[in-house]
């Protein structure tokens, strides 16, 4: 604490310790890493249900802090459903170690794909869709890959962000959605594989979607997905027919 105020102090700025910083000064040699703190922080929820609500998902997620204060939250829908697509999707699992060894998202994803289309006779695709959060300025960079639509909760509405490329896996040259939100304290990203919105009727998903979303009293990512999960389901009133996967990421100035 005291070696922390005194840098604070010599460059007039806050700084405090990384997260995996050691606690105390010892007599060895350690590393002892200084940032600034974060403006904002990133809680994620997630809800599933395997098709036929089987307890195996084809679907698959991950939450992982990057170099430079970004944390990336994914969401991969694997070919198929139930255990046989779990055990062939490893693109979460690469998007991962890439992630954290410094790689930017754009081109992990295009590693995974050459990997993918190089490395195996039969095509296994695997949507990719991925927020990248920067803890610093609320800046969030959504790189979609044959993915479904996300959805983005602000203060005041709910704006759509469609994909019309195709997944990864299938094509040597990658096509690969981009675009770039800033977002303020309190507002929310959903993301969701194919099967939930599959399960609203066709011409009104997006629509139906959005209302949902954008009726939503609730504060917790993990309860939002949860109830969004839930009112799929009740409107359906079916057994589902795919994986379904809500991803929920909030963004809060702390």
């Amino acid at each position: 604490k005291e070696m922390i105020q005194i840098i604070s102090r010599t460059y007039g700025r806050k700084f405090v310790f990384e997260e995996q910083s050691r606690t105390m000064l010892g007599k060895e040699y350690e590393p002892y890493v200084c940032i600034e703190p974060y403006q904002f922080h990133i809680m994620q929820g997630v809800a599933k249900i395997g098709k036929g609500r089987d307890t195996i998902s084809g679907d698959s997620f991950l939450e992982v802090a990057m170099p430079g204060g970004r944390v990336a939250s994914a969401l991969s829908d694997g070919m198929g459903s139930g255990r046989k697509a779990f055990q062939e999707s490893a693109v979460v699992e690469l998007l991962e170690e890439l992630l954290t060894s410094g790689f930017p998202g754009e081109l992990a994803i295009q590693m995974i794909n050459t990997a993918l289309v190089m490395g195996r006779e039969e095509i296994h695709f695997s949507t990719v869709d991925m927020g990248i959060f920067d803890r610093y300025t609320g800046e969030c960079e959504f790189l979609k890959v044959g993915a479904s639509t996300t959805f983005i909760k602000y203060c005041n509405g709910v704006e759509r962000l469609s994909s019309t490329s195709l997944p990864i896996g299938v094509l040597h040259i990658l096509e690969i959605d981009m675009v770039k939100r800033t977002l303020r304290s309190g507002e929310f990203v959903v993301m969701m594989t194919d099967g939930v919105l599959d399960a609203l009727p066709v011409v009104e998903q997006e629509m139906l979607m959005e209302t949902i979303i954008g009726g939503m009293k609730l504060v917790n990512p993990k309860e939002m997905a949860q109830y969004i999960l839930d009112q799929v389901l009740a409107f359906t009133g079916e057994t589902p027919k795919d994986d379904m996967t809500v991803l929920v990421a909030g963004v809060w100035k702390g």
